[in-house]
């Protein structure tokens, strides 16, 4: 474990220093991995699907807001949407705007969590994005996936609208129409997609917040079985044969990425808990402090606890009272003064 953990320390020191350079070139990596993602589930206008664009576009993601990379993908889909058909160009419009003002107005650092659900199915591990958002994100990404699904769904309506529409019949255009027209209202694939991703966010995210110990990691083994059992469950209720083998390895896949997010974030010392219970004119107070393990600062002070002058847990009082005592400024109430 030590060993593993100087590996993480020492990749932790690297970016942080290196952050200037580190921070641009994920988000490039990422944004690439999205827009790709994105032409391979709609793949209809040329410009789009050029490699110097997707390039391009990259980078702009990679300096810019999140907001931009998001609003580049709708652009995209856009251009894809009305190389199938008119209708299908003004039916994206319309899902697009929703989302967006959703997006923009309640959630908007998790667009990460909106385009994590359509990478994940071009990857071929769907029951994976459930699970890394409600470790990243917790409950707030429970709307963003939702988001997410949305657009993967139509992005399977747009190549069946395609796919009819490349035979000129009228019964195909009128067929085309009323897959268009239901895309959102009749589609149980969508809705049972959405009742166990949301399922698995909620059970994942509200586990992780209790303080019993190994918390995180029960809240992952929680989330993997109810994604596992839930999506088969619904499966059956839906009356469609679910692939047992694409959602067992999707959901183990989702807590391994979990895990190593976790560790990422740092390994918690369950056995040096510190509890400390103290009061003041107006309330009690109960502190509950569980070290992280790191070996680095372990070497660096020696863990000389006897050599300390005041215990863990006086140190603990001590800091929480200093928090307490230091004086805050008076914010103004700007959301009151605007209104």
């Amino acid at each position: 474990m030590s060993g593993i953990l100087n590996i993480k320390n020492v990749i932790r020191d690297f970016c942080r220093k290196q952050d200037e350079i580190i921070t641009p070139l994920f988000r490039f990596v990422w944004s690439l991995i999205v827009f790709m993602s994105v032409n391979k589930l709609f793949h209809y206008n040329t410009l789009a699907n050029k490699i110097e664009v997707v390039i391009l576009l990259s980078i702009l993601a990679a300096l810019l807001p999140d907001g931009f990379m998001f609003f580049m993908v709708g652009v995209l889909i856009t251009l894809h949407s009305f190389s199938v058909s008119l209708e299908v160009g003004a039916v994206f419009i319309v899902i697009f705007t929703a989302i967006y003002c959703v997006f923009v107005r309640f959630f908007p650092h998790y667009v990460y969590a909106i385009m994590l659900v359509p990478v994940c199915y071009v990857l071929h591990i769907p029951f994976a994005a459930p699970i890394i958002i409600a470790m990243v994100a917790g409950i707030p990404g429970l709307v963003p996936s939702i988001c997410g699904i949305v657009l993967y769904y139509f992005s399977l309506c747009a190549a069946e609208v395609s796919r009819l529409l490349a035979v000129e019949s009228a019964e195909n255009e009128i067929e085309a129409l009323r897959q268009l027209s239901e895309v959102l209202m009749s589609n149980k694939d969508m809705y049972t997609t959405i009742i166990i991703f949301a399922i698995t966010i909620l059970v994942t995210a509200i586990l992780k917040k209790f303080s019993y110990p190994f918390a995180i990691y029960i809240a992952i083994a929680a989330g993997t079985i109810v994604n596992i059992i839930g999506s088969i469950f619904a499966g059956y209720i839906v009356g469609e044969d679910v692939a047992a083998g694409l959602v067992l390895a999707g959901s183990l896949i989702g807590a391994v990425i979990a895990m190593v997010i976790r560790f990422g974030q740092g390994v918690l010392d369950y056995q040096h808990t510190e509890r400390v219970q103290f009061e003041d004119d107006d309330y009690y107070y109960y502190v509950k402090a569980v070290p992280k393990i790191d070996s680095e600062k372990a070497k660096e002070k020696g863990i000389k606890r006897s050599e300390e002058k005041m215990r863990p847990s006086e140190a603990v009082s001590s800091k929480v009272r200093e928090i307490l005592d230091t004086p805050t400024l008076d914010i103004p109430d700007t959301d009151n003064e605007m209104a």
